[in-house]
């Protein structure tokens, strides 16, 4: 393993921990100032600022949400993450997503996300 790799296996696992765990702050830290998502369920592309409220905001909406059988792949300046993210309602419910996380990075940051979810559990 290179340097790179490890670094990006690193930056992804943070992320991933991170998000699952509710440390906001972590999550920051992982992302560059200038960061941008785009969400394949929404067609939409969010700011750095965006994407930390709506995780602020989605943090209490589940009991439990985990990040399973992640698969990390890494390139020069970024990474693939695919993973099973198992999400607990509080009424007890669970949702089960197949999930696709594509990262650009740049000085050990993230400046870049495309996630992609199985848009057909989000369907009537």
């Amino acid at each position: 393993m290179s340097a790179i790799d490890t670094a990006h296996r690193r930056l992804c696992h943070s992320l991933l921990d991170a998000i699952e765990f509710g440390d906001i702050d972590a999550v920051a830290d992982c992302y560059a100032p200038e960061m941008t998502m785009w969400f394949n369920v929404t067609g939409q592309e969010s700011s750095r600022e965006d994407n930390l409220k709506a995780l602020v905001a989605g943090k209490d909406l589940h009991r439990r949400r985990t990040y399973d059988d992640r698969i990390v792949n890494t390139f020069e300046d970024g990474f693939v993450a695919q993973y099973t993210c198992q999400v607990v309602a509080h009424n007890g419910k669970k949702v089960s997503l197949s999930a696709c996380l594509v990262a650009q990075v740049h000085d050990g940051k993230i400046v870049k996300l495309f996630e992609y979810l199985d848009s057909g559990k989000f369907r009537p």
